[in-house]
């Protein structure tokens, strides 16, 4: 009897121990669980080094980064489906196409990026900066569509040189 008291009270003891606080980490919440919100995007970084104002603008570059990294993914897949959807085949120039306009549009939303938090731990002759950055969806969508149109004429005046260009070589009999 003794024995079976024993072995619920070390089992129970083994149980409850997962129930318990969690560790503290150390590290801010929106670390490791980033906000989510209807009609924003959100990103986290930290950096660690001598001084503040590099810990800080190095934290907030990179969160900056996370944010139009995440918009730079979504825009690709929402290019790619719609060339699933399109039923051409995936032609090299409008992979081209696609691939420029993401990184057109990941290159103008880093401007509207703006830093909701920030946190600082000093360590022996450091310092830690966490940085949390977020960037407004229909701002991004905007860029987008700005970055799209932007691309849809350079594609056509491209396709007007060649067509030239091709005229005149055939005209001039080369």
């Amino acid at each position: 009897m003794q024995r079976k008291i024993a072995f619920l009270a070390i089992a129970g003891s083994i149980a409850l121990s997962g129930c318990g606080p969690k560790p503290n980490t150390g590290l801010p919440d929106f670390m490791l669980n980033p906000p989510k919100e209807a009609g924003r995007f959100f990103g986290s970084a930290e950096a660690e080094k001598q001084t503040f104002q590099m810990a800080k603008d190095i934290a907030d570059s990179r969160a900056c980064r996370e944010v139009a990294r995440q918009l730079g993914q979504r825009v690709q897949e929402i290019v790619k489906d719609f060339q699933e959807q399109s039923g051409k085949g995936a032609n090299s120039e409008f992979l081209e196409f696609s691939q420029s306009v993401g990184k057109t549009i990941v290159d103008m939303n880093l401007a509207g990026c703006s830093i909701q938090k920030r946190e600082m731990r000093e360590g022996e002759g450091v310092v830690k900066v966490y940085s949390l950055a977020s960037l407004d969806a229909a701002q991004a969508l905007a860029a987008t569509r700005q970055a799209i149109e932007s691309n849809k004429a350079k594609a056509a005046a491209a396709t007007a040189f060649q067509e030239l260009d091709k005229t005149l070589q055939s005209r001039l009999g080369q």
